[in-house]
């Protein structure tokens, strides 16, 4: 029986199984049952009418209880039945004289039962030797292993086919939200912007926007769901829409916009959904900066000699239905340099968990205060990851720069 080790399918394996008993002990009528679930069910019957095709036994009858008890071949001599054969119930024992069976094979894998292999009477119709049981026993532990490692490999090949179908999605929902950022920076005299998300999985909850208004004004907007993933890349897509749709040249009152934004998100989200939101839109003509920060990590603003934080005017958005948002006023001045960012930039940690911090930011920023923007955000990145020394990125990370070059 060695060619058992090296057959995979399961049909083959069957067939080889039951050509080899019968051909070795001269049984011409049998029938192998296969685990589903919790049943077993006829999977391969030769010999004689086929009424017993339809047999199926449940994990909890007596045959099957006898058989993982025991894990050896049951007997059925109907002169002198065992235990097993007289507690079994009636539709039981009906099946089982159908097929004339005398012996019961357990086919074992490793942990369970994997299938039944019924056998009928020999040719010679002498009883089943205690050599005949020896070699049957043999043949169901090896079959039982053969049927079990399949029935892994079947369950890794799904598994598999899941995992594929799975990162499609997920590649899908990543190129969609790719294009839910600003696929075009604004070209506004006198202004340099720059921008950029960096997921720490496949899609995150991390957002940023800059939008021309009809009138020439520059609106942005940076902002962090909570939680990562689908989950919270969803939440993100809706803000940004329902952002893009208030937002037009007549914007003026930025608290009453996002209070109505808030009521949005919380009618969208669930209990335990929320984004920490700041929004501003900035005058070219007289460098006023307005914002409303929806409990947000403070932007900076920074100067030669100072760095303004623009500290937040309200909560969060979405977590309560009516909350109060306030409006405030900065006024910009040439070569300022606004920074926007997520705590997935603040918070960059060393394998030991110690953080890189806002501070450290402020100082690596300051740095290259006097570059352009993209150098400023690359610069930013770069100092982040090497503080982070190699540990993964546990969080989001995203940031928008906007300096005054006039």
């Amino acid at each position: 029986m060695d060619e058992i080790r090296v057959i995979n399918e399961p049909g083959p394996l069957l067939t080889a199984v039951s050509g080899r008993v019968a051909e070795t002990l001269h049984i011409p009528r049998m029938a192998i049952l296969i685990r589903h679930g919790d049943a077993f069910r006829v999977e391969q019957i030769a010999g004689g009418p086929t009424a017993g095709d339809g047999l199926a036994l449940t994990s909890g009858s007596s045959a099957v209880r006898r058989l993982t008890t025991t894990n050896t071949p049951a007997l059925l001599y109907r002169d002198r039945p065992d235990a097993w054969f007289v507690e079994a119930t009636d539709e039981e024992r009906k099946a089982l004289d159908e097929l004339r069976a005398e012996v019961l094979l357990p086919l074992t894998g490793r942990n369970k039962l994997m299938g039944v292999m019924v056998l009928g009477p020999k040719l010679s119709e002498e009883p089943y030797s205690p050599s005949d049981l020896r070699l049957l026993a043999s043949i169901g532990a090896q079959t039982g292993l053969g049927l079990e490692v399949n029935d892994l490999a079947q369950s890794l090949a799904q598994e598999g086919a899941k995992r594929q179908r799975i990162q499609r999605e997920v590649e899908i929902a990543r190129e969609v939200q790719e294009r839910l950022f600003p696929q075009q920076i604004p070209a506004l005299p006198g202004i340099d912007l720059a921008g950029h998300c960096r997921p720490a999985l496949e899609v995150g909850g991390d957002y940023y926007d800059m939008l021309e208004l009809e009138d020439g004004r520059l609106a942005l907007a940076i902002g962090d769901v909570s939680g990562k993933g689908i989950g919270a890349a969803l939440l993100m897509a809706s803000l940004r829409a329902s952002l893009r749709g208030m937002t037009d040249g007549s914007s003026h009152d930025l608290a009453r916009m996002v209070r109505k934004l808030n009521r949005l998100v919380y009618e969208a989200s669930t209990s335990n959904r929320y984004a920490t939101f700041f929004f501003a839109i900035y005058d070219p003509g007289t460098r006023e900066l307005s914002y409303v920060n929806g409990g947000h990590n403070a932007p900076m603003v920074l100067r030669e000699r100072e760095a303004l934080r623009l500290e937040a005017t309200g909560p969060v958005v979405g977590l309560l239905k009516d909350m109060p948002f306030e409006q405030a006023t900065v006024t910009l001045q040439p070569s300022d340099v606004f920074i926007g960012y997520t705590d997935g930039i603040s918070e960059a940690m060393t394998p030991d968990d110690e953080e890189w911090g806002e501070e450290r930011m402020l100082e690596a920023a300051q740095i290259v205060r006097l570059q352009p923007v993209h150098r400023i955000l690359e610069h930013l990145f770069e100092q982040a990851d090497l503080f982070a020394a190699g540990a993964p990125q546990h969080d989001d990370m995203t940031l928008l720069v906007m300096k005054l070059t006039t």
